[in-house]
């Protein structure tokens, strides 16, 4: 087993925003809890941050040419297998999941978890176009949820 192959993700959580309360340490356990699960192992670091309404907006229309505030944005970026860098970002708006869990009758906290684990999944280049793709990845996302106590 090589270096690169045993190497760690790890995961940095940032609060960029005020709009939603993120419970950044119950989200930090459960990114790790998947990023070991769905056994990721890049050498570096994921990053994930919750932003604003509109600086998703501004995002999801620089990238994605969407102009209106999304969910979950994700990226994935080829590092220098050298020295640990950061090897993906995934981009979430709490704002979102507070609204659709309160449309929805659902935990807030449960869908914000929802979110990164969703993130997660798109990193790893899982796609949720079509129905068939959306159901597999609800279906992940739920064993993953579970597996944590969400």
């Amino acid at each position: 087993m090589t270096r690169l192959q045993r190497a760690f993700t790890a995961v940095r959580l940032v609060n960029a925003q005020r709009e939603v309360r993120v419970p950044m340490g119950r989200m930090r356990g459960l990114a790790a809890f998947a990023i070991e699960k769905l056994r990721i192992r890049a050498p570096g670091m994921i990053e994930i941050t919750f932003l604003g309404k509109q600086a998703m907006r501004r995002l999801n229309r620089r990238h994605k040419r969407h102009d209106w505030v999304t969910d979950v944005l994700s990226f994935r970026y080829d590092g220098d297998a050298t020295a640990p860098t950061t090897v993906g970002e995934i981009l979430i708006a709490p704002s979102q999941a507070r609204a659709y869990a309160r449309k929805a009758g659902l935990n807030e906290t449960q869908e914000l978890g929802r979110y990164v684990v969703h993130g997660l999944l798109h990193w790893l280049g899982y796609e949720d176009r079509t129905e068939r793709e959306q159901r597999l990845m609800r279906k992940r996302e739920d064993r993953l949820l579970r597996g944590f106590g969400l």
